[in-house]
């Protein structure tokens, strides 16, 4: 049997202004997930919107809201994204400097109500993971370097991918897999037999001119060429 793929379209990169219709062609398109990029202009170049645009978008939708923090302080706003209404709240391993400062940030994520997740940059080796797994509901694979829209998808994340699906299988844990960055109707067939769960999309939806086609393309009709 066929795994049911969820996809995720980001805010990233639709304008501020335009969200509130972006967002309801999405749901009418079949989407499961928002994925909604957040930055800060310091842990990545870019910036997009802070927590009150958030709570915004939270009154606009239904979707389950999976709040993707690249900043470089994230548990400085992690209780107002609960607060407004995060389903997901996913930080990245990059901004801490040891395991115990990480752990104890994912446990107070998970005491606030939402499903914890836990994202690592494509140069950061996938086995400092494999300690964190247990504290865990999603495992973000960055599959770019994180900070801009329309990059190409980098094929070196496959290895990582099967490798957090070969620990999941071993050990039981019940995490999801998701993967972020060049994601498209042509690669995501091979992305999900890796090991993918859940798949971000940005600009491949954004740009494309059947939405709901695109959707259905990515959780399996189409195979990597």
């Amino acid at each position: 049997m066929q795994k049911n793929i969820l996809i995720a379209p980001s805010t990233e990169p639709c304008p501020i202004r335009k969200l509130g219709s972006y967002i309801k062609k999405l749901e009418d398109a079949g989407a499961d997930w928002l994925h909604c990029d957040i930055m800060d202009g310091k842990f990545v170049p870019s910036r997009t919107y802070d927590e009150l645009i958030f709570a915004i978008i939270r009154k606009s939708t239904m979707m389950p809201l999976d709040v993707h923090l690249m900043v470089s302080d994230p548990m400085r706003v992690v209780r107002s994204y609960a607060k407004y209404g995060a389903n997901i709240i996913t930080i990245h391993f990059e901004c801490f400097d040891n395991k115990v400062r990480l752990i104890n940030a994912l446990q107070e994520i998970k005491q606030l109500g939402v499903s914890v997740g836990i994202s690592i940059k494509p140069k950061t080796p996938i086995v400092l993971l494999d300690n964190i797994l247990p504290y865990v509901d999603l495992v973000l694979v960055m599959s770019v370097e994180p900070g801009k829209s329309g990059q190409e998808f980098m094929k070196e994340s496959l290895s990582r991918i099967s490798h957090l699906n070969k620990k999941r299988s071993e050990f039981g844990y019940n995490f999801l897999i998701e993967v972020d960055g060049g994601v498209n109707e042509v690669n995501a067939s091979i992305i999900t037999v890796a090991g993918a769960d859940v798949l971000v999309s940005g600009s491949t939806i954004y740009k494309s001119e059947n939405i709901g086609k695109t959707i259905e393309a990515l959780k399996g009709k189409n195979g990597y060429k």
